[in-house]
């Protein structure tokens, strides 16, 4: 009979094995391709990006249990369009709940001539749906990912939005701008540790006066297992894993004002945002 602890290892590895499959299950819901009537209102977000959501997991799982170990650059274009389309679905939420808190910004956001940088934007969906919900918004995209910046100039083209967004091969930790933005999205878990540093500096310096920065970064404090998970993630994405006390350092650091991490639902990443002074 197997020991205690063997058993112990056996039943968790089939609750997670059914958790992998629930996923792909959800996958194909949202899709429409799998048995049964498709799932066709998942609330805010579309049915794709539900199902690009579930997918973009077992993409990065699989490629990292492969022994290859987890490199963007490694993965196929399905995996870089899943966690893409994944991060598009944030547009509307911040729109909704974060604008808000976020002083003079959604008028701003509204108004012509308005700008927003996406830094990492990969396959440039999160660009596009900022430009789709904010019909006045000028939306720059950088990345160093050759491939993805093909990808997202195929889906800017096909979005309705296109002459509004660009994306462009850049360092963030070379930037510069002279135009100015009104906000920047900078997402940790995707940056690597010394771009990080530097090119946060160089983000502040292209906001406008009153300009606001929205950091993402992993959630910490939580139980050991998804503590652990969340550095796991983080550091597997090549980024930086910062808690909520850190990523308010950096921005205070950095010389912004009306700092704070803002409420995210179980499942989003933490954010943390600051004002450029006026």
């Amino acid at each position: 009979m197997p020991d205690i602890a063997e058993q112990d290892l056996q039943v968790t590895i089939q609750a997670w094995d059914q958790a992998a499959w629930s996923l792909a299950a959800l996958a194909l819901a949202t899709r429409g391709d799998g048995p049964g009537a498709p799932l066709t209102d998942p609330g805010m977000s579309t049915p794709q990006q539900i199902a690009s959501q579930a997918a973009a997991a077992l993409y990065q799982a699989s490629a990292l249990a492969s022994g290859r170990g987890y490199d963007w650059g490694t993965q196929a274009d399905e995996a870089l369009l899943a966690q893409g389309q994944a991060s598009g679905q944030g547009a509307a939420p911040m729109a909704r709940f974060m604008l808000p808190m976020m002083g003079d910004l959604a008028a701003r956001v509204a108004a012509p001539g308005a700008r927003f940088l996406d830094v990492g934007t990969g396959v440039g969906a999160l660009a596009v749906a900022f430009a789709q919900v904010f019909p006045q918004l000028e939306v720059l995209g950088i990345d160093i990912l050759d491939r993805a910046l093909d990808l997202a100039r195929q889906t800017i083209a096909a979005s309705g939005v296109g002459a509004r967004v660009t994306v462009r091969r850049q360092d963030v930790s070379d930037f510069t701008d002279d135009t100015g933005f009104d906000v920047a999205w900078l997402p940790a878990p995707f940056i690597p540790q010394p771009a990080l540093s530097d090119g946060l500096l160089r983000v502040v310096a292209a906001l406008r006066p009153g300009g606001w920065l929205i950091l993402g970064h992993g959630k910490f404090g939580g139980t050991p297992i998804e503590d652990a998970l969340s550095r796991l993630k983080t550091v597997s994405y090549g980024g930086t894993p910062l808690d909520e006390a850190a990523a308010c350092h950096l921005l205070q650091e950095a010389g912004l004002t009306s700092v704070r991490t803002v409420p995210t639902p179980t499942g989003v990443p933490a954010v943390t945002i600051g004002q450029n002074p006026a």
